[in-house]
C-alpha cells in the first residue's frame, strides 16, 4: 500500500505541478527615464502591458528598446494623457515598431493645431485610427484584478488648455493605489477636489514635471502618498521642478524619486503581504 501511495503522489505532482516561486508574477510599474517628458509602463500579474505616455519625439526609440529588453513585443493598451509632444512624441516610433491593440487619449480637439502643424495632422492619422477610443471621467479599464479609474477630465471639457485636461488615472490593485496625473495643473486639481473624490494613494506621479502651476499643498494632502515619482530631464529649460514643490513634498514627509537623478524607477508590488511594494532604481542617463 505504501508503494501505491507513493506512486499516486508522484503522478499527482506530475499532473498538477506546484508553480515555482519565479513563476509568480507581481504588478510592476516602470517610470521610464525618457529625458524631457513622461512614459510609464505597467506590467500586470496576468501578463498584460500598458504604456501611459511615450516621452518626446526623440525618446520613442529609447522606450521601444526598454520594452524589448523586458521581452515586451505587444502593448495591450497605449494611453496618451494629453497631446503635448513630450507625452505623445514617442508614439510616432512606437506605433510603427510594436503591435498596439488599444489606443486611448483624452479626445482633445486637434483641428486647429492640425491645420497649422504637420505633427498633429500626422498624430491624428497615426494614433486616432481603428484601435482608438476616448477616455473620460468615470470610465474604467479592468485588467484582471487591476482597475484603472479615470478621474479626469469630464466630457465635454469644462476647462481650457491641454494640461488642465490631462487624463488623471487611479490604478487600483487590492489595497494598493497609484495616482497618475499627466500634466494636471492646479486649476484642474481644484475641480477634482470639489468633486470630493477619494484621492488617497500610496504612490503619486507628480503633475507637470514638478512645475509650480501644479502640485498644490491641498492636492498633495488629499492624495497623502508615501512615495512620489517625478519625471523630468536634467537642466530642464523651464526650470522644473520648482523648489516650492520640492519643499511641499519635504514638508509633508513624502519620499521623492526623480528620473533625472535616479534613472528608470521600477515599483514592484507584493500583494497580500506585509511588504506592500519596493522601489528599484535602474541608473540611466537622461
Amino acid at each position: 500500500m505504501r508503494k501505491i501511495y507513493i506512486i499516486i503522489i508522484f503522478i499527482l505532482l506530475i499532473l498538477c505541478p506546484i508553480p515555482a516561486f519565479g513563476d509568480v508574477k507581481n504588478l510592476r510599474i516602470h517610470f521610464l527615464n525618457v529625458g524631457e517628458g513622461d512614459s510609464i509602463l505597467i506590467e500586470t500579474p496576468e501578463g498584460e502591458n500598458i504604456l501611459v505616455d511615450t516621452g518626446n519625439l526623440i525618446s520613442g526609440y529609447k522606450v521601444v528598446k526598454y520594452l524589448k529588453q523586458n521581452k515586451i513585443q505587444v502593448l495591450d493598451y497605449l494611453i496618451l494623457t494629453h497631446p503635448d509632444l513630450d507625452h505623445i512624441g514617442g508614439a510616432f516610433f512606437i506605433l510603427q515598431m510594436l503591435e498596439v491593440k488599444n489606443i486611448y487619449d483624452n479626445g482633445q480637439d486637434l483641428t486647429g493645431l492640425a491645420k497649422y502643424s504637420d505633427t498633429y495632422r500626422w498624430y491624428e492619422e497615426l494614433v486616432r485610427n481603428k484601435n482608438y477610443k476616448i477616455l473620460k471621467a468615470k470610465d474604467t479599464l479592468s485588467l484582471g484584478n487591476i482597475i484603472l479609474r479615470v478621474l479626469w477630465p469630464p466630457k465635454p471639457f469644462i476647462l481650457s488648455g491641454s494640461n488642465a485636461n490631462s487624463l488623471v488615472i487611479m490604478l487600483e490593485y487590492e489595497k494598493f493605489r497609484c495616482l497618475l496625473t499627466g500634466d494636471l495643473t492646479i486649476i484642474g486639481e481644484r475641480e477634482i477636489l470639489e468633486e470630493k473624490i477619494d484621492l488617497k494613494a500610496d504612490v503619486l506621479k507628480i503633475g507637470h514635471h514638478g512645475a509650480n502651476d501644479a502640485n498644490s499643498e491641498e492636492f498633495l494632502m488629499a492624495v497623502a502618498p508615501k512615495t512620489a515619482i517625478l519625471s523630468v530631464n536634467r537642466a530642464n529649460i523651464r526650470g522644473y521642478p520648482a523648489e516650492e514643490v520640492i519643499s511641499r513634498l519635504r514638508k509633508l514627509g513624502i519620499q521623492l524619486y526623480r528620473t533625472d537623478e535616479d534613472g528608470d524607477i521600477i515599483l514592484t508590488l507584493y500583494p497580500s503581504t506585509d511588504k506592500e511594494f519596493e522601489i528599484k532604481i535602474n541608473k540611466t542617463k537622461g
